[in-house]
This record gives structure tokens, C-alpha cells and sequence, in this order.
């Protein structure tokens, strides 16, 4: 037995005295949804891979068992223990399921089953931690716990950033993120709804303060990036936050949030300038041409196998087939494992899964995408409103990134979007219900009136028992005398 596989069975052991500190302490559990995406940043330090390939080029390198899927496990079991209403068909959960056997389907072509197991694995254990992210946040709706866990992500990212961008001399850093895409791409989803915080919620001057550090940092962390995506996605995503706030939730608080941060984010764009032009003009022309090639690949392979693709995760096996790839020799590498993707989500997976595929993929985003602006209008006069609203612009500037990047399908970058869309899962569902209070609250509230039925109750039979006293110790009134000896007839 290997050193990591010993390792991985004593993380599973640990994972029942964790369920068992859960099952009694609702702050651990807290502390846990805090941790989750922090965790998740350094994902691949604190995962142990089965049947690996670190060197292979795709969207999954292995059987991946992570720590914070332990932890997911942990929670869901806590909950379960604690008879809490857990859930599995979330809003939006059957279109994911589709886009997952869409997946399983492309097995029937693949030349790697082995690989493809890897994206599998990943879906899987993913919806995993959404999952108990999301039934956490259903119960409790302590949705500020996951954000501060965010916020301190985007913190300590910019700050490393900071430091390698004016202390180490790079030019595109990419802070604690495993590149500058994947960096770019995660602030332009969060960014967004930490300046919907600023905007459409009621805050104290500590909460502003800290929000608005963090959506500066956001802003900053994407340009230091340099990624163009990032640069033309993130002032969108911000624009339709600022549009859907001042439609819904416009009031003198607005006006001044938007002219602080229009004038920081002036000053900063204005000093970036030089570099932002030269990153958009003076592109090095290989880097178009490959990406224009391996998107004609990407055509080629659709065409030829237009309903199932070519397997999930095995972009880099058959793409470097001349049937498919004219370029051969010229741009890219001999060797297979090091194929570069196509720098497009959508025509990935219509080469990986097909069209069918690739209907699922877009009907389980735009669902989504098409509920923050519907459950935005209604929920726009209660404080949730924010997390719908920044949403809206999150999830757009991360569709539009898409078109020109593939970092969306890392499993950093997959998870936070998937737990983005549990957060609206969540109130979808309160709108179904018809409520705005989470399971705790309303367990609560039919608590407390119970508990007041059964003091009017006692008091009720209090009352009526002190009034059958009464009546027995009254004194019996006396027979008057014409009563007492009745005459004789």
C-alpha cells in the first residue's frame, strides 16, 4: 500500500468523530461552510489521485478524493443525523443530471475510458459538496458565512498578487489561484455580488467598510491578471448589477456607492493603462492562431461525431488525430497528453459530449441565468434581493469569459459556479414555498406558537379547575323552615 492511499483511509476515519462534532455543535458547522472555499483553493494540495495523470492535458488528471469532499460528507451525514429536511432535488438539480448522462453517453465513442472516468468522478464528488452546501444554506440560510469564506479567498489572492506583481517584477499574476484565467474567472463571478451587497443591502458601517475593500480587491485582483477576458467580462458583470440595483433598489446610498467606486475604478484603469493596451494590442499573433486552430479542431470533431462527441476528457487524445487536426506539427505537440484545449467551454464540450451535450450544458447555465433576473423581481423588496442581483452579473460576465476561455470546467472554477447556482437553487425554492425564512426560522416560529397554544391550553384548564374549587368549598345554603317540615294533606 502506498503512503497516500494509507493517508486517504485515516482522512476517512477522521470523517467520523468530524460527523459526530456536527451532529452537536451547529458552529463547527459553521466553521466547515467557512472553510469549504478555502479549501477549495488549494484543492489539489489536499486531494489523493487513484490511477493518475498529472501530466495529461484535460478538465480532470484522476480519481480525485479531496479534502473538502470528506468534509461535504461529514456535513450531510450531521444534518441527516440531526432529522433536518435534507434535500436532493434542488431547482435546476434534473438539468444537471441530463448534462451528466449526456457525459456518461459519450463513453460509447471514447478512445479512453480510463480519462473519461476522471471528469466522471469529478461531476460527481462536485455535486457532492454542492449539495451539502446547498441543503446547509436552505436550513439555515447563513449565506454570509460562504461569502466571508469568499471574501477572505479574493483578500488573500489580491494580496499575493500584490506582492509578485510589485515586489517579484511579473506582469500577469494570478495570486494563490493555479493561473490568471482561473483567477480572472473566479473574480469576475464574486465580484459582482460583493458590489450588490454594497448596493442593495443594509449594512453597518464595519459591514460596508469590509465589502467594499472587497470588491476593490475583486476588481484589482482581475486586472492584475492581464487576462482579457477577465478585463472586458468584469465591467459587464458590474454594469448589470448596477442596472438590475437601480431599477429595484434605487435610493441616495446607490448614487454615493457608484460614484466611489466609478472614480477608484478610474484611477486604477488610468494607471493600468499602458499595460491593458499592450496586452489587447500587441497580443503575440501565435497565440490567435492557435486558438482559431484548435477551434476549427473543435468543428471537425463535432461534425464527424455530432450526437454523443468524441468522450468526455479526451479532448487531448483525439484532437491530435490528422482526421481531425490540419495543423499537426505546426502548433501543437506530437504527443497527445500535451495537447493544448480549445479555448472555448462551448465547443469543448460539443467535441467532448456532442450536441447533445451541449444542449444540456446550456439549458442547465441559462436556467439559471433566466431565474436571478425572474426570482430577482421577486424577492426585489426583501434583503436577499443582493445575492440574486450580483448573481445575475456574475454569471454573465462568466458565460461571456467562456466563449474565450476553458477554465470554467477546473474543478476550482466548476465547483464555485455550481455552489453559485445552489445559492439561487435555494431561493427558487423559498419562492415555491412561499417564504422568505429558512427551515430553522419557520421550525421556530411553529415552535413558539406552539409552545404559546399549550400555555393558553394550561391556562385554559388552570382556569376551569380553579372554578370547580370555587364552587366546592362555597357553603351549602340553608333549607328555610317552611321548606323543612312540608304539611300533610
Amino acid at each position: 500500500m502506498e503512503f497516500k492511499h494509507l493517508i486517504f483511509f485515516l482522512s476517512v476515519l477522521g470523517v467520523i468523530p468530524l460527523t459526530y462534532l456536527l451532529m452537536f455543535s451547529q458552529r463547527c458547522m459553521k466553521i466547515c461552510v467557512f472553510l469549504i472555499p478555502l479549501i477549495l483553493i488549494k484543492y489539489q494540495e489536499t486531494s489523493i489521485n487513484f490511477f493518475t495523470n498529472e501530466d495529461y492535458k484535460g478538465t480532470a488528471l484522476g480519481y480525485e478524493i479531496a479534502l473538502i469532499h470528506l468534509i461535504a460528507i461529514a456535513l450531510l451525514l450531521a444534518m441527516i443525523f440531526r432529522r433536518w429536511p435534507v434535500k436532493v432535488l434542488f431547482p435546476g438539480n434534473i438539468l444537471y443530471f441530463i448534462y451528466f448522462t449526456a457525459c456518461v453517453l459519450s463513453l460509447t465513442a471514447t478512445p479512453n475510458s480510463l480519462y473519461s472516468g476522471f471528469e466522471l468522478m469529478k461531476m460527481l464528488t462536485t455535486f457532492i459538496v454542492v449539495l451539502a452546501l446547498t441543503n446547509y444554506l436552505y436550513i439555515t440560510h447563513d449565506f454570509d458565512t460562504f461569502l466571508n469564506g469568499i471574501a477572505c479567498i479574493i483578500l488573500v489572492s489580491f494580496f499575493i498578487a500584490f506582492k509578485a506583481k510589485y515586489f517579484e517584477g511579473r506582469v500577469q499574476v494570478s495570486g494563490i489561484f493555479p493561473h490568471q484565467n482561473s483567477a480572472g474567472m473566479f473574480m469576475c463571478l464574486l465580484g459582482p455580488v460583493f458590489l450588490s451587497r454594497l448596493l442593495n443591502k443594509k449594512d453597518n458601517f464595519i459591514k460596508i467598510g469590509f465589502y467594499l475593500l472587497v470588491f476593490l480587491t475583486s476588481f484589482l485582483a482581475a486586472l492584475f491578471t492581464y487576462s482579457r477576458g477577465s478585463l472586458a467580462c468584469f465591467p459587464i458583470g458590474c454594469a448589470i448589477v448596477i442596472i438590475l440595483s437601480i431599477t429595484f433598489h434605487f435610493n441616495f446610498k446607490t448614487i454615493i456607492v457608484i460614484f466611489v467606486i466609478a472614480v477608484l475604478s478610474i484611477f486604477s484603469i488610468i494607471y493600468s493603462a499602458p499595460t491593458i493596451v499592450n496586452r489587447f494590442v500587441n497580443a503575440p499573433q501565435n497565440s490567435a492562431e492557435t486558438r482559431k486552430h484548435l477551434a476549427e479542431t473543435a468543428m471537425n470533431i463535432i461534425r464527424d461525431k455530432p450526437l454523443f462527441g468524441c468522450g468526455v476528457n479526451t479532448w487531448s487524445i483525439v484532437a491530435n488525430h490528422p482526421k481531425y487536426n490540419h495543423y499537426l506539427g505546426t502548433f501543437f505537440s506530437e504527443n497527445p497528453e500535451y495537447m493544448g484545449i480549445v479555448e472555448t467551454v462551448y465547443l469543448l464540450v460539443g467535441a467532448e459530449c456532442g450536441l447533445f451535450g451541449l444542449g444540456s450544458l446550456l439549458l442547465w447555465y441559462f436556467y439559471y441565468l433566466f431565474q436571478t433576473i425572474f426570482q430577482g423581481y421577486q424577492w426585489r423588496k426583501t434583503e436577499l434581493f443582493y445575492l440574486l442581483a450580483g448573481l445575475a452579473g456574475g454569471l454573465t460576465a462568466n458565460y461571456l469569459q467562456s466563449t474565450l476561455e476553458w477554465v470554467l470546467k477546473q474543478q476550482i472554477n466548476f465547483c464555485t459556479l455550481f455552489c453559485c447556482f445552489g445559492i439561487i437553487a435555494i431561493l427558487i425554492q423559498g419562492s415555491r414555498e412561499h417564504t422568505t425564512l429558512s427551515y430553522l426560522e419557520l421550525y421556530a416560529l411553529k415552535r413558539e406558537e406552539y409552545l404559546k397554544q399549550l400555555e393558553m391550553a394550561a391556562a385554559a384548564a388552570a382556569e376551569e379547575e380553579a372554578g370547580q374549587a370555587e364552587q366546592l368549598e362555597q357553603p351549602e345554603q340553608p333549607i328555610p323552615e317552611d321548606r323543612q317540615n312540608p304539611p300533610t294533606i
